[in-house]
């Protein structure tokens, strides 16, 4: 939507997408290449999350921004400008309170052609949900090459995207055992492949240290990705785990993402543990939380409900809080969780799974 120009307070995001599951790959298809998108969506309203002491009624009364079910155009600039300032009056309204730590308002896009916003705040006082590792300061040297060669492929991949030669949704296929972005069926794309297969398994220890070493976040993002080639589930997830407390969101999301895949997988018990995606959960943005919910959502469907009393104790409440949302991207790792837990679905009635948590928090209560 060009709102580029606000980068780093407000941002725009696609639907985000659980991981992938274990289904074949599907052959290449032959009938006609995706159709570029269309410019127009529905806008579905305004979102606030996080705020444990600001009333969400008075929230919503300091955002001005369309109505829900407005049509907005993405390629008409004078809409543009106008929602971009409507965003940034907004934004200015919530910092004037000066009640809140940190404040993102995400714009995001949905396959549907429905748009939304979300507003994520961590209250003054509740920093504790932002302790991130300090920035890297290190400069790692690209080990065989391979994070050029990736960025590389990023780059053709989302030119063949941008053309609509491959699909704008769903996930791709590719030969790495842990899953990966995008994917390798295009003609393009599909020789850049095999320098990772053989790669990365040597490089390995030289792409952790870029991991945790190297200040350039995209550097880290890059080589996180990397290490999907890798065969070992439990060699990633060693890998992986420190980079949950990142202190750059995109390999914030892209670990957990990775972490949730790992367990679906290889249905291995106790693969990842279960403290830092429940404190993953209390993160800051939707893109933590919502990956952090789908690899709690694979760690019980391999482990069962054996953890209960820990996820309602310690993660509990925002589960909660996810499963009132109207975004998809919050509420269905959240429902799939507390159903589980509850032994009964009670859908998108906050309510309900309001009073049902507040029984079972009080009856661990009185059992301890």
């Amino acid at each position: 939507m060009g709102l580029a120009l606000l980068a780093g307070c407000i941002t725009t995001t696609r639907q985000a997408e659980p991981p992938a599951t274990t289904q074949q790959p599907a052959a290449p298809a032959k009938a006609e290449a995706p159709r570029v998108q269309d410019s127009i969506y529905v806008f579905q309203g305004v979102e606030v999350f996080g705020s444990r002491k600001v009333a969400r009624e008075k929230l919503l009364g300091l955002l001005t921004l369309p109505a829900p079910g407005t049509r907005l155009d993405t390629k008409n600039e004078p809409r543009q400008k106008e929602f971009v300032a409507n965003l940034i009056e907004s934004k200015k309204r919530l910092t004037d309170l000066g009640a809140f730590a940190f404040i993102r308002m995400s714009v995001g896009q949905n396959q549907d052609h429905t748009m939304g916003v979300t507003v994520d705040l961590v209250d003054t006082g509740d920093e504790w949900r932002m302790r991130f590792h300090p920035e890297p300061t290190g400069e790692v040297a690209d080990p065989e090459g391979l994070l050029a060669a990736w960025s590389d492929y990023l780059k053709t991949f989302w030119k063949l995207r941008n053309e609509g030669a491959v699909p704008e949704w769903g996930l791709g296929t590719c030969r790495a055992p842990l899953g990966c972005y995008g994917g390798f069926e295009h003609p393009e794309l599909a020789p850049l492949e095999q320098r990772f297969i053989e790669g990365v398994p040597r490089s390995a220890d030289a792409l952790v240290r870029v991991l945790r070493e190297d200040k350039d976040g995209g550097k880290r993002m890059n080589a996180l990705m990397l290490l999907t080639y890798l065969s070992s589930p439990e060699q990633l997830v060693k890998a992986l785990l420190p980079s949950v407390r990142d202190s750059n969101e995109g390999v914030r999301n892209e670990a957990l993402r990775r972490l949730g895949t790992a367990v679906e997988r290889s249905k291995k018990p106790g693969l990842v543990p279960l403290e830092p995606v429940l404190e993953a959960l209390w993160f800051p943005l939707a893109s933590d939380r919502n990956k952090a919910g789908w690899t709690l959502v694979h760690i019980m469907e391999v482990e069962g409900s054996v953890h209960r009393r820990q996820i309602l104790d310690k993660a509990g409440e925002v589960l909660v809080e996810m499963a009132g949302m109207r975004s998809g991207m919050d509420h269905e790792p959240a429902r799939k969780v507390l159903a589980q837990l509850a032994g009964q679905d009670f859908g998108a009635d906050t309510a309900a799974w309001r009073r049902w948590f507040e029984q079972a928090r009080g009856a661990g209560s009185q059992r301890r």
